[in-house]
């Protein structure tokens, strides 16, 4: 008999958390802890416990921009990211051969790009993933970060692109960069989110993300006049570097509260295959070198908030394909 009372207590105490959380998040934050199996002895607990873990992620991506979710990605999930991932990259480098190709989304192709010497970028589109997650594609139900994605960027956040970088031994860091630029002067949340998955183990001579945590309060263009805007998105001559966002921003308020800009707040770890990485795209973050004896490869999935004024696109920019380049050889 007690037995039964304490499962029924728990189931009670499963609903008003799901009672919660579809006040405070919305549907599809809630429709995302729906498939967790109920556990007899753990119950609410369960559920309780997975909704306060990603409490801490959005909190974590609000405050230092960033957060690393350890296996996240089922194996079987996992595997079938690797098998659409890496037929799409084998057909696109093979459309590629001997040709030119330069650094830079301005300087590649639609289905291509090096984003430094030896680190490669192949897109993907949302109908290749059908063989992953069906017809909703990477905005699925079971998609296992889309709770933390809706609960940072709302209920109406849609995909973007998504697709997979692969870097070649010996390909060396990249600079610093940002994905995507401030909007307004005014610090506003998050407007777009990239969600990297580790397609297999990547220790650190392997060239994992790094990132400088807190550093997407201070890469705001429009209200730090002497940060160039193609500087902070592109691989030019000029790097903006977090030590030196820390030295001209010494006087603000909340760059002080968040981080010192030491390396011991750069957020640099091994990630195991199914590991995830997201971060708000207006943080500083690179890849670095690749010092190991296999290609390294990382899926992304990017996501956006929809909204008025929306800015041009700065991730894929190239006008030219290799599938015109194909036909014409």
């Amino acid at each position: 008999r007690t037995e039964v009372s304490t499962v029924q207590q728990w189931k009670r105490c499963d609903d008003r958390i799901r009672d919660f959380t579809l006040l405070a998040f919305g549907a599809g934050f809630t429709a995302h802890f729906a498939c967790i199996p109920r556990r007899q002895n753990t119950g609410g607990s369960f559920i309780f416990g997975s909704i306060m873990t990603t409490l801490y992620h959005v909190e974590h991506i609000v405050t230092h921009g960033a957060t690393l979710i350890r296996s996240l990605v089922p194996r079987t999930m996992l595997q079938s990211i690797n098998h659409v991932m890496h037929k799409r990259a084998e057909h696109v480098m093979k459309l590629l051969g001997g040709q030119p190709i330069g650094i830079g989304s301005r300087e590649g192709y639609r289905e291509l790009v090096q984003r430094s010497p030896g680190r490669f970028d192949v897109p993907l589109t949302e109908a290749e993933l059908v063989h992953v997650w069906g017809a909703a594609g990477s905005m699925a139900a079971h998609v296992p970060w889309l709770g933390l994605v809706r609960a940072v960027l709302g209920q109406d956040v849609l995909p973007s692109f998504c697709g997979v970088v692969f870097s070649r031994p010996g390909s060396p860091a990249q600079q610093w960069h940002i994905d995507s630029p401030h909007e307004a002067v005014d610090h506003r949340p998050a407007h777009a989110l990239n969600v990297l998955v580790a397609l297999a183990d990547i220790p650190s001579e392997a060239g994992p993300t790094e990132v400088a945590y807190g550093s997407h309060l201070l890469t705001n263009h429009l209200r730090s006049h002497w940060l160039c805007r193609d500087n902070l998105l592109y691989q030019t001559e000029t790097e903006i570097t977090p030590d030196a966002l820390g030295e001209a921003n010494t006087h603000s308020l909340s760059f002080r509260d968040t981080t010192s800009f030491n390396r011991s707040h750069y957020n640099l770890q091994s990630m195991r295959a199914g590991d995830c990485l997201v971060f708000d795209d207006r943080i500083l973050h690179r890849g670095l070198a690749n010092r190991s004896s296999a290609d390294r490869w990382v899926a992304y999935f990017a996501y956006f908030r929809p909204r008025a004024g929306l800015i041009e696109e700065t991730h894929f920019e190239a006008s030219r394909s290799l599938l015109t380049h194909a036909t014409n050889r």
